[in-house]
């Protein structure tokens, strides 16, 4: 059996020809990987939560006999005049893999529908070159919630985070979206300044140091909590201190440039508030 990621984050562009409807393909998709001659099949479920001029969602992607897990961007385009959607893996530990092809349809019986086959040759950790067929159906609520698994906390660090001042820089409203798109870069000269990422007190990211390259994470939001609270924790200083990163917030289409400083007394909180 082929091992493929578990959970793959795709962040996907929207390609309309001239004068035609652009097809909505935001909510939830669910469906199945199979391989040709094997009763194994891989379990799919996609969040597609933007569906403007661009589109971004969360695969989780989960295979009963590997069983492992993997966070993966995937950039590409939808022509809406064929139905065609192609994707592209894009992530910091791989290298770009070639396109991928998915062919929207509907059925008779008035089902969404997107089918193809995702090619294992360029796929990371492939046992060998193949394919595997894919079948999403779109789902109507209510959804299955999915999450970002948790990270072990460092005891000593999250002490030091809870013991530090947090003051809020921003406050993002956020409305039917599963997840937000964030980007953090450098904000200053190139120092070695390095941060940890925690989202509702768990951690998110941990020893990342900060570059002119973008670190793109697409953040789960717990829709049980009024408040999902991003709280950026200064791990060192750099060379020039204090530790400064930018953060760009993506969210319903909108890009939120925030510009973080922190030190060892004090973090930088970024609130995302759920309206109705």
């Amino acid at each position: 059996m082929r091992s493929l990621p578990a959970i793959l984050l795709w962040v996907l562009s929207l390609s309309i020809g001239r004068g035609l409807q652009a097809q909505d393909l935001s909510g939830q998709w669910t469906g199945t990987a199979s391989e040709n001659g094997s009763d194994t099949k891989q379990k799919i479920v996609l969040t597609i939560t933007e569906s403007d001029s661009a589109i971004a969602g969360v695969l989780h992607w989960y295979s009963p006999e590997a069983q492992y897990v993997r966070h993966l961007i995937v950039s590409g385009r939808f022509y809406g005049r064929d139905s065609v959607l192609t994707i592209r893996e894009d992530s910091a530990d791989d290298a770009a893999t070639g396109f991928q092809v998915l062919y929207y349809r509907r059925s008779p019986d008035r089902r969404d529908l997107l089918e193809g086959y995702w090619n294992t040759t360029s796929g990371p950790q492939s046992a060998k070159s193949g394919s595997l067929a894919i079948r999403l159906e779109k789902k109507a609520p209510p959804f299955i919630p999915f999450a970002l698994p948790k990270k072990k906390k460092d005891s000593a660090q999250f002490k030091a985070l809870l013991g530090r001042e947090t003051p809020i820089v921003a406050t993002i409203p956020i409305h039917g979206s599963d997840t937000v798109k964030v980007e953090l870069y450098d904000n200053g000269e190139i120092d070695g300044d390095s941060i940890s990422l925690y989202l509702n007190n768990d951690l998110l990211l941990q020893h990342y140091k900060l570059t002119a390259e973008a670190k793109v994470l697409l953040v789960p939001i717990d829709k049980s909590l009024p408040v999902n609270r991003l709280v950026l924790f200064a791990e060192n200083l750099g060379k020039l201190p204090p530790n400064t990163a930018l953060m760009e917030v993506t969210v319903h289409g909108k890009t939120y440039e925030l510009f973080l400083s922190t030190d060892y007394r004090r973090n930088a909180c970024v609130e995302f508030a759920l309206q109705e």
